[in-house]
């Protein structure tokens, strides 16, 4: 069975190796291919429906699969991303801590990591959901509605941060990476981990090859996303050399983490109900990969 590896601008470790003819080439001989698209928050309705079967995003659209009832798991991840940005508000708004955003707007982007990453910290804080007035609207409208001074706050990072940060002066309230690891994952359905373990070994390996090769020349790869998302290699390149590369089994550490935020969403409401995330997370295809 062909399977179909999605790639999207928010998950640059795919999106760069979409991009490595000779990798391309390789997972092609073995009826990999990949779709690309234009935004991670499509990637549970992708997978629903079957267009693609092995996923890159943050660590939240996992939850929110399982939250769905979907079977999925977690095959691998990066390391805790300290990235650039973070939950930004304007410099002369006056809001100088999270709790100064009681009532306030705050833009996410759609079905991401940024809702796990308000949501961690918030709890840290004390407070609660319902204290604040989060959405997710789509990058680039949050974006110009936070420049125009009609949006609060923004979770943004590079290269939308860079952007933001040449427009008009800003501060940082929380950064990734604190009360959340802010971590890449690689996921599938359940059933295509149990019926193509060789494919996801595979496909395992060409991204640990191609992180490394990212980590060595991150120039080289940002030439390979010049013009993704509209933005330059140069716009690209501060986001590359801001984050680790590298792919590893997840761990249970990484579960506990999960499960804490699985909670902390279903007492917020983000999620209907408690979920047991346990079964989200498949070390198993990393040992031969590695």
């Amino acid at each position: 069975m062909p399977l179909v590896i999605g790639a999207h601008p928010q998950n640059p470790s795919l999106s760069i190796l979409a991009r490595r003819r000779d990798a391309v080439g390789r997972l092609a001989e073995h009826a990999l291919s990949f779709f690309t698209y234009g935004a991670g928050s499509q990637t549970i309705p992708l997978l629903k429906s079957g267009v693609i079967h092995l996923a890159g995003t943050g660590a939240t659209p996992p939850i929110l699969a399982k939250a769905e009832g979907l079977s999925t798991a977690v095959f691998g991840i990066g390391a805790p991303r300290h990235e650039r940005g973070g939950l930004l508000v304007r410099a002369q708004s006056g809001i100088n801590r999270l709790s100064d955003l009681k009532g306030r707007g705050i833009g996410l982007m759609p079905t991401s990591w940024h809702t796990q990453f308000l949501a961690a910290e918030l709890a840290a804080a004390g407070l609660h959901w319902s204290d604040v007035r989060a959405a997710e609207i789509i990058p680039a409208t949050a974006k110009d509605a936070f420049l125009a001074g009609l949006l609060d706050a923004i979770v943004a990072t590079d290269p939308l941060y860079s952007d933001i940060l040449a427009a008009t002066p800003i501060r940082i309230l929380a950064l990734p990476g604190g009360a959340f690891s802010n971590r890449t994952v690689f996921w599938a359905p359940t059933d295509i981990l149990r019926r193509h373990p060789e494919a996801v070994r595979l496909l395992l390996a060409e991204l640990i090859a191609s992180d490394a090769a990212t980590a060595a020349d991150p120039e080289g790869a940002a030439e390979l996303l010049h013009g993704l998302n509209g933005h330059s290699a140069e716009q690209w390149l501060p986001a590359l050399t801001a984050r680790p590369w590298g792919v590893a089994a997840p761990d249970a550490a990484f579960l506990a983490e999960q499960q804490a935020h699985a909670d902390i969403f279903a007492r917020f409401g983000i999620i209907p109900r408690a979920v047991d995330v346990s079964d989200t997370v498949d070390a198993s295809h990393f040992a031969v990969a590695a």
